[in-house]
């Protein structure tokens, strides 16, 4: 996915919260393409939960096409995140109905502020949520 702000090394995808869409470029694409995922760092823990949004009804030089967004994630966030995924059959597939990537697209289908890091916190039943820090 990237690098890691905090050591410099390879993120790995923890989940794809969700996906809708086509593909720019792609046969059947229809104007938009939107995922949003959470990566993290194998060194160090560091996460970040990632949203992007292609949106090419507008020539490109009115409006960028592509725009990304994203929020750190602190480790702990990351653990809990990890430990709450192990019921889930795939981690990496979108579309996925198990229970905790439904608590995850309903908690970030409206992304927190920009300028504040998130944690992922778990119910009583151990589902995972979104949480910007100044909720807690």
């Amino acid at each position: 996915m990237g690098i890691c702000v905090v050591c410099r090394a390879d993120q790995r995808t923890i989940v794809l919260i969700s996906r809708w869409g086509v593909p720019h470029g792609t046969s059947g694409h229809q104007v938009n393409f939107r995922w949003s995922s959470v990566v993290a760092c194998p060194e160090c823990g560091a996460g970040l939960l990632v949203r992007f949004d292609h949106d090419c009804f507008h020539p490109p030089w009115e409006e960028p096409w592509d725009m990304d967004w994203s929020w750190p994630v602190d480790a702990d966030g990351v653990q809990r995140l990890t430990s709450a995924l192990v019921g889930c059959p795939d981690p990496l597939q979108p579309s996925c109905e198990c229970p905790a990537h439904r608590s995850l697209r309903d908690t970030t289908e409206r992304p927190p502020p920009r300028d504040v890091p998130v944690t992922i916190v778990l119910t009583e039943d151990g589902l995972p949520h979104v949480r910007s820090v100044n909720d807690l």
